[in-house]
């Protein structure tokens, strides 16, 4: 039976449709700008999305919107967690960076409810899944014909790994991964028409290829529980294992040429690799397409078995014990039959970081993820009820680091939430999850397209959960929003359908939920509107720094009074003071920032070089030792605090040539 046969009309759908395929667009959006990463691209989609909730809640009254017991648990935990966030704010070190934090939960409590509230049907909610499988395939094609034409190259291969379209190799793995997993899941049913089919088959099958040019550590040993979990949530598992075998191979075939791009990692050496690996794939995808679009035309002609709940549960069964087999076979494969000298290998280069590297970066040893989790959980010991603040990690990290990194984020959404917001912030966002799961089984559970529909939709949260469980995927739009998005699409398909009760409210009552809606509004306005506009001003700024210094440093000041917590205008100002002679005025800015952030190494660097600019030793000495507490490993500030009472000091432009910096 073809898709148009089960659309006998639009209306049913569209309610539902036209607002979530504003969303699933965002998510688009968000996925070819660096993941939705920066602060000038998630801030303005965060508005967006309160303003279509906004124009739901209004088009539908409360009373007439759907959501079960469990769904609406989980709304309540979200919310609460996001509260739970701000309130953190008032014991964070860094506000400005714990309001930056809040506000980025807060647009994912926005992408969750829009989602939830909608009346999505089950051909709607197919249709999203579809609009978003063929989005990121499309985006997947297009890299594979750049990488193909070697169309600067450079700048999407950094040290031979893929980082595009997201901007950090591990989270482009795991987009990936949600295209392949979703668009296999989709390709499995027979109501969708043959080409679609094909085209999902080939979209998945340039996914994969795409994930092994970006060779994650994490995707790969993560791989394998995520394949043996997404079968377990998906209905018809043999026959969406059978689906998968197409792409899977197709990955496979041209591994050589996907590999050796690691081995090149600049200049015409990268160019030709590049393009040999994107030749390969794109022959493979388009011979895909066609092998399975007649496939699929093949198996509309064979009449459907007719359901057997017995033997669904054996076939279930049977196909997760081969994926589990096939998963035992691969793993002793990759590790050239010495899986447990692999792992111990694995886990001495985990917990004993080294730099040596070898053909490929899935065989090197060496993570500073280790330390990063070991600085967490003594975060979470010496903050145990309220964490550090929202985003707060950063400086508390530093000082206490063992590495030569300064990672901003956990690595780790588990102690992601336990450090940043303490336990109550992990219960609060794990009665969320579970409440949602829960609210989106009854539609799992029910026969035919919906059990499938409703499977597919939780696929995404499937890679978001256990690969963000040791990496950053929380800051990153591109992955959370379809987690937590299509979470909430299934939950809203899970809500029992019932006919709309008549519910007479006092005059009084109404008018009182329609104020404090109103105040939410307002505050939810607020509280993104003018951080935007700040951050769209210290955009300008930098933009102007070079050209026009003195415009962008009044930008700045504009920037600042907009945000009166963010200490980034500051940090912004002081250095391009700084690189202008304007030592006053840089001296100013990073007293500004300091007063924002205290932890904050550069700032107190920076201040000591506008002082030993202005030939002030004693301060710029006190400003350097400051620096040298928060951050004993930074050359430059030991090089600056030397050199202060010489007759050769470190110049300000010296030292700003010797930093890399975060702006």
């Amino acid at each position: 039976m073809q898709l148009t046969h089960l659309q006998p009309r639009l209306r049913p759908h569209a309610a539902a449709l036209a607002p979530g395929l504003v969303v699933v667009a965002l998510m688009l959006v968000w996925a070819v700008h660096d993941g939705g990463y920066d602060e000038d691209t998630w801030y303005w989609g965060a508005l967006l999305v309160l303003g279509l909730l906004t124009a739901v809640v209004l088009a539908r009254r409360i009373a007439e919107m759907r959501v079960s017991r469990a769904g609406l648990i989980a709304l309540s935990a979200f919310a609460l967690y996001v509260a739970w966030s701000y309130l953190s704010i008032s014991w964070a070190e860094s506000p400005g960076v714990a309001l930056t934090g809040s506000n980025r939960a807060l647009l994912y409590l926005l992408v969750f409810a829009t989602m939830l509230v909608l009346p999505w049907t089950v051909r709607g909610a197919l249709a999203a899944l579809l609009a978003f499988a063929l989005g990121i395939g499309v985006v997947a094609i297009v890299l594979l014909f750049r990488l193909a034409s070697a169309d600067r190259v450079a700048e999407l291969v950094i040290s031979g790994r893929l980082a595009a379209p997201t901007g950090y190799f591990n989270s482009t793995a795991a987009l990936f991964t949600v295209e392949a997993l979703v668009a296999i899941a989709l390709a499995a049913r027979r109501e969708l028409p043959g080409p679609v089919r094909g085209a999902l088959i080939a979209f998945a099958c340039a996914g994969l290829q795409l994930a092994v040019i970006v060779q994650s550590r994490g995707w790969l040993f993560t791989l394998p529980l995520v394949a043996i979990v997404a079968i377990v949530v998906l209905p018809d598992r043999l026959r969406v294992a059978a689906t998968a075998v197409l792409p899977v191979v197709g990955a496979l075939l041209p591994v050589h040429r996907l590999l050796a791009v690691y081995q090149n990692t600049s200049g015409p050496a990268l160019n030709h690799a590049a393009a040999r690996a994107g030749h390969a794939a794109l022959v493979i995808c388009a011979v895909e397409f066609f092998v399975a679009t007649l496939l699929a035309w093949g198996d509309s002609l064979v009449p459907p078995p007719r359901p057997n709940a017995a033997r669904r549960r054996v076939v279930g069964t049977i196909t997760t014990a081969l994926a589990i087999l096939a998963v035992a076979v691969g793993g002793i494969t990759a590790t050239h039959g010495h899986p447990v000298r692999f792992v111990e290998r694995q886990w001495n280069g985990f917990s004993h970081p080294q730099t040596a590297s070898s053909g490929s970066h899935f065989t090197d040893v060496g993570s500073g993820r280790y330390d990063f989790w070991r600085v967490s959980l003594d975060a979470f010991l010496a903050h145990p009820i309220g964490g550090l603040g929202q985003d707060n990690f950063d400086d508390y990290y530093v000082p206490r680091r063992r590495t030569v990194e300064e990672p901003s984020y956990t690595h780790s959404l588990e102690l992601r939430l336990l450090t940043h917001t303490g336990v109550v912030g992990f219960a609060l966002f794990a009665i969320f999850l579970v409440a949602a799961i829960v609210a989106a089984m009854p539609a799992r559970r029910r026969p035919g397209l919906e059990a499938f529909v409703a499977g597919a939709a939780l696929l995404p949260l499937v890679v978001w959960l256990i690969h963000g469980s040791i990496d950053w995927f929380w800051e990153i739009p591109a992955l959370t929003a379809p987690a937590l998005g299509f979470l909430a699409m299934a939950a809203a398909l899970g809500t029992p359908v019932r006919a709309p009760a008549a519910r007479q409210r006092r005059l009084g009552r109404r008018v009182g939920i329609a104020a404090g809606g109103a105040a939410l509004l307002v505050a939810a306005v607020v509280v993104l509107g003018f951080p935007y506009l700040s951050v769209r001003e210290v955009s300008i700024a930098t933009n102007l720094r070079r050209t026009d210094p003195a415009k962008a440093l009044s930008d700045l000041r504009i920037a600042a009074d907009l945000n009166p917590l963010s200490p980034d205008p500051g940090r912004v100002g002081g250095t391009i003071a700084l690189q202008t002679g304007r030592y006053a005025i840089a001296r100013e800015r990073f007293a500004q920032t300091i007063s924002r952030e205290p932890g904050g190494w550069y700032a107190w660097l920076g201040a000591g070089l506008a002082a030993s600019g202005l030939g002030e030793r004693s301060i710029a000495r006190h400003d350097f030792q400051v620096a040298r507490s928060i951050n004993p490993k930074e050359a430059v500030i030991g090089e600056a605090l030397a050199r202060v009472g010489s007759r050769d000091p470190l110049t300000p432009a010296a030292a700003l040539q010797s930093l890399v910096f975060r702006q």
